[in-house]
C-alpha cells in the first residue's frame, strides 16, 4: 500500500480532481507564451547566430542596440546556461538605468519573468510579468500588454489558484481583446472565466463560458487549444452527471487532437471518455478507451496519465469482477516511483485498492486504504470524497461484523451527502443569483449599447448635416469664386474689347481727321492751282486747253465720291450721328449734315471751307442758317450742341 511519504515531493495540488493532467501542460504553456511575447525561441540554438549577437554586444557603441542584443541572447541561453543569461540581463538593466527606454524596460521585465520561472522563483516571475504588461500598456502597445497579462493570469491560476486575482486580470484583459477583435486572446479570457465559475461551483455558468470558448477557438481556427477546451467541457458534463453528452464532447476533442497530432491531449481525452463510459455501465467500451489511452501514454511517456489510466483500468476490471487483472494494474501503479504520483493519483489508487481488498476479503488492508482517503478528503473539505469513502468503509465494517461502527459511519456518509446537497443548493442559489445579476448587467449593457448606438446615429445625422452645411458653404464659396472669376474674366474681356474699340476708334478718328485734312489740303491745292491756271489763261492764247483743266479741277473738287468716303470713315467713328440728327431735326439738309459732321470733328472754319469748297465767309453764313434751323438762341453754342449729339 502507498503511504503519505510518497507525497513528500509533490509541489502542486489540483483544485479539481479531474483536471490533474492539465496542470503540467498549463505550466509548460507559461514558458511557451513568454517566448511568443518577444518572438524568441529557446530551442534549436544556432551557434553562429549567438556569435553574431556577442559580436554586436562587444563592438556596438549604441547602448539601446547592445541592450536589445543582450536580452535576445539571454532568452536563448535561459535554459542552456541560466548563469550567463542572468549576466546579460543584469548588463541590459544597467544600460536602461543610465539611459531609460520605456519599451526596453517592458522587454527587460518580460525576460526577467522568464528567467525567474526557470529558477522556480514563481513569485518574482509573476511580479515581472505584471510589470512587463503594465509597461507595454503604458507605451500604447495595449494588445501586447494584455497578452502578457493573460500569461500572468495563467501563471497565477496554476501556481496560486488565487481565482479572485485571476478574475481581476481577466476583467482587464477581456475588454481589450474585444476592442482589438483578438479572438484567440478573448477565447483564453472566456475560458478562464469558465474555470473560475467551475471553481466556485457555478457549473452552468462554466458550461456557458466553455461553449463560448469553443466557438471562439473554432472561429479563429485555433485547433491547438481546442482539445483542451473539449476536455474541460467534457469534465463539466461528467460533474453534472450528463455522461452521454460528456462522451459526445470528448469524442470531438479526440478527433481534433488526432488530426493535429496532439497525442498527449488525445490520451487524456480517451481516459476521460473511459470514465464516462464506466458511469454509463458501458464497461467494454470503457475498457477499449482506457487501453487506447494507456498505449498512447506509454508511447509518449505521459507518466501522470499512465498512472491514472492504470487505476481506471483497475476500476473497470473490479466492476467486471476480474480481480486478478485489477490487482495487476494496481501493482504496476505501486511499483512506479513515488515522485511521479500527485495527490489525486495516490487518492484514487487507495480508493481502487480498498475496493479490490474489499472484494477479495482483505478487510484490514481495505480499512487502511479508506482511512487514508478519509484523511485526505477531510484535509481538502471534499464532502463528495468523504461521502463515498465513508460509505465504502461502512460496507467493509459491515462485512467484518462491526455493525455499530458501520452504522455510525453510514450516518456520517449520509451527513456528508447532506453537506454536499446543501453545498450544491447554496452553489445553485449563488449561481442563479450570479446569472440573474449577469443577465441584468447584460441588459443594462445592451440598453447602454442601444443608447450609445442611438447617440452615434444622432451624431452621424448631426455630422452629416454639418458635412452638408460645410459642403453647401464650400459649394457656395466655389460658386461665388467661379462667379467672381467669371465676372473678372468678363470685365477683363470687356476691358480688352473696350481697349480694342478705343484703339480702333482712335485709329479711325486719326484716319478720319487725316482724310478730312487731306481733303481740305487737296481742295486748297486744287483751288490754288485753279487760280493760277486762270491767271495763266488770261495771258495765253490757248484758252480752251486751260478751260478744260479748270473744268477737271472743278469736277474733282465737287466729286461726291470723296465725300462718301469721308462719310464712311465718319460713321465708323460716330455711330448713328446722322440718324440722330435726322430724327431730331428732320428739316436739316445734306449740306447741313456735312457741316455738322465737320463741326463734330472740331475743325476750324478755314478747314471746313476748304473741304466744302466755299469761303470762310460762306462757312459763317452756313453756320448761321443751321442755327436758325436748329432753333438755337444767341446764348447757345452750335459747336457744343453738335459735339454733344
Amino acid at each position: 500500500m502507498l503511504c503519505k511519504k510518497s507525497l513528500k515531493n509533490v509541489l502542486v495540488s489540483i483544485f479539481y480532481k479531474n483536471l490533474i493532467q492539465s496542470v503540467n501542460i498549463a505550466i509548460k504553456y507559461i514558458c511557451l507564451l513568454c517566448f511568443i511575447m518577444f518572438g524568441i525561441s529557446s530551442q534549436s540554438q544556432n551557434q553562429k547566430w549567438v556569435d553574431s549577437l556577442q559580436l554586436i554586444i562587444r563592438s556596438t557603441k549604441n547602448d539601446s542596440v547592445k541592450a536589445k542584443a543582450q536580452l535576445t541572447l539571454a532568452e536563448r541561453l535561459v535554459y542552456k546556461d541560466p548563469r550567463m543569461a542572468k549576466l546579460y540581463i543584469d548588463e541590459a538593466s544597467l544600460i536602461y538605468k543610465k539611459k531609460p527606454f520605456v519599451r526596453g524596460y517592458a522587454s527587460l521585465y518580460g525576460v526577467k519573468a522568464n528567467y525567474f520561472y526557470t529558477q522556480s522563483a514563481y513569485d518574482s516571475c509573476m511580479v515581472y510579468l505584471e510589470k512587463s504588461g503594465n509597461e507595454f500598456m503604458k507605451i500604447g502597445d495595449t494588445l501586447l500588454g494584455a497578452t502578457i497579462k493573460s500569461n500572468l493570469a495563467l501563471t497565477v491560476k496554476v501556481l496560486t489558484r488565487d481565482y479572485d486575482r485571476v478574475e481581476e486580470l481577466i476583467d482587464e484583459i477581456e475588454p481589450i481583446a474585444r476592442k482589438y477583435k483578438d479572438t484567440s486572446l478573448l477565447a483564453t479570457a472566456i475560458e478562464n472565466r469558465g474555470i473560475i465559475a467551475l471553481n466556485r461551483g457555478y457549473r452552468n455558468i462554466a458550461l456557458k463560458h466553455m461553449k463560448e470558448t469553443i466557438e471562439l477557438r473554432e472561429q479563429a481556427f485555433d485547433s491547438v487549444l481546442l482539445p483542451q477546451a473539449y476536455y474541460t467541457i467534457g469534465n463539466l458534463y461528467q460533474d453534472m452527471y450528463q455522461n452521454k453528452e460528456a462522451v459526445n464532447q470528448l469524442d470531438i476533442g479526440i478527433k481534433i487532437a488526432d488530426a493535429i497530432g496532439q497525442n498527449n491531449q488525445k490520451a487524456q481525452l480517451l481516459r476521460m471518455k473511459s470514465m464516462s463510459q464506466i458511469k454509463l455501465s458501458q464497461l467494454d467500451k470503457a475498457l477499449e478507451s482506457a487501453l487506447k489511452s494507456l498505449e498512447l501514454s506509454k508511447k509518449i511517456n505521459l507518466k501522470s496519465n499512465i498512472l491514472s489510466t492504470l487505476i481506471q483500468l483497475a476500476e473497470i476490471e473490479i466492476n467486471r469482477e476480474n480481480y486478478k487483472e485489477a490487482k495487476a494494474y494496481l501493482d504496476e501503479v505501486e511499483r512506479t516511483d513515488g515522485q511521479q504520483k500527485n495527490i489525486g493519483i495516490v487518492y484514487n489508487y487507495n480508493i481502487m485498492r480498498g475496493l479490490l481488498n474489499t472484494e477479495i476479503n482483505n478487510y484490514t488492508e481495505a480499512i487502511a486504504n479508506f482511512d487514508y482517503c478519509i484523511s485526505e478528503a477531510e484535509k481538502n473539505n471534499s464532502y463528495r470524497n468523504l461521502k463515498r469513502t465513508k460509505l465504502f468503509k461502512s460496507k467493509v465494517l459491515n462485512k467484518m461484523g462491526k455493525y455499530d461502527l458501520a452504522y455510525d459511519l453510514l450516518k456520517e456518509s449520509i451527513n456528508a451527502s447532506d453537506s454536499i446537497n446543501s453545498y450544491l443548493r447554496t452553489s445553485l442559489a449563488e449561481e442563479q443569483k450570479v446569472i440573474f445579476e449577469t443577465n441584468r448587467k447584460e441588459k443594462e449593457i445592451a440598453l447602454q449599447k442601444s443608447e450609445i448606438e442611438l447617440l452615434k446615429e444622432q451624431e452621424k445625422v448631426a455630422e452629416s448635416r454639418f458635412q452638408l452645411l460645410v459642403m453647401g458653404l464650400i459649394s457656395l464659396l466655389v460658386l461665388g469664386g467661379l462667379l467672381f472669376y467669371a465676372i473678372r474674366q468678363k470685365m477683363k474681356r470687356n476691358r480688352l474689347e473696350r481697349q480694342k474699340l478705343d484703339s480702333d476708334l482712335e485709329f479711325k478718328e486719326k484716319q478720319l481727321t487725316t482724310h478730312a485734312l487731306h481733303l481740305a489740303h487737296k481742295n486748297e491745292v486744287l483751288l490754288d492751282l485753279k487760280e493760277q491756271l486762270k491767271s495763266i489763261k488770261s495771258e495765253s492764247n490757248n484758252t480752251r486747253g486751260f478751260q478744260s483743266i479748270i473744268n477737271n479741277i472743278n469736277l474733282d473738287i465737287n466729286n461726291d465720291n470723296n465725300w462718301e468716303q469721308f462719310k464712311s470713315y465718319f460713321e465708323d467713328v460716330h455711330k448713328d450721328f446722322n440718324t440722330k440728327i435726322m430724327r431730331n431735326y428732320p428739316e436739316v439738309s445734306n449740306n447741313d449734315l456735312r457741316l455738322m459732321s465737320l463741326l463734330k470733328m472740331n475743325l476750324s472754319s478755314k478747314e471746313i471751307a476748304n473741304i466744302l469748297n466755299i469761303s470762310v465767309e460762306g462757312v459763317k453764313k452756313a453756320r448761321y442758317r443751321l442755327r436758325k434751323k436748329l432753333n438755337l438762341s444767341t446764348e447757345e453754342s452750335l459747336q457744343e450742341l453738335v459735339i454733344s449729339l
